[in-house]
């Protein structure tokens, strides 16, 4: 509402916001579900439903940009245990396939970007969860990772923002309903 009321419409939302936690499915409690599923998923429905409507009242379609993970499309493993995380992040791409089909005839292209490793906070926070139930050093589990990324380098933010930039461009006109993986190389399907 209020960027239609400063702008006068509303062309592009991305759906960016995403919290983690790090414990094995069996000892995540409800509490610590509730709150990755609302954030990470619900807020994409019901963000992405208020946008729709704005969009379809302006009657020349628009862009819906979600960002996901790599986790969204493959499980993290046993080693790294994100079950919830990973849980949400497939309701996100589910949810971008299913907007994709049913907002296109509006004119409406609902895309996803999964990135791999990106270098924030996030990361630094699963680190220290796995290596706190690993018991080894901090930063050695990112350093890890990081060395599996066949470009070589762990994600920017920026990487993101160039994605996203191209799924809200002219460029991007025929593209609806998919998942674009930025991650490097890390996700290769």
């Amino acid at each position: 509402k209020n960027t239609v009321d400063k702008h006068g419409r509303l062309d592009i939302l991305v759906n960016n916001a995403g919290i983690v936690a790090v414990a094995p499915l069996i000892d995540t409690d409800e509490k610590t579900w509730d709150a990755l599923m609302n954030v990470n998923a619900k807020g994409v429905l019901f963000c992405s439903q208020a946008a729709a409507k704005q969009m379809i009242a302006q009657g020349d379609g628009g862009r819906i940009i979600n960002i996901a993970s790599v986790a969204g499309k493959i499980a993290t493993g046993k080693d790294i245990p994100l079950g919830a995380y990973v849980a949400s992040k497939h309701a996100v791409v589910g949810l971008t396939k299913q907007m994709g089909l049913e907002l296109s005839s509006h004119k409406i292209l609902v895309n996803c970007v999964c990135p791999g490793i990106v270098d924030t906070p996030m990361w630094d926070l699963i680190d220290r969860g796995v290596t706190d139930r690993s018991g080894e050093p901090r930063g050695s589990f990112k350093a890890e990772v990081v060395e599996s990324i066949p470009v070589g380098r762990i994600q920017e933010p920026s990487d993101m923002a160039n994605a996203v930039l191209f799924l809200a461009s002219d460029e991007a006109s025929y593209i609806a309903g998919q998942t674009l993986n930025v991650s490097g190389g890390l996700l290769p399907y």
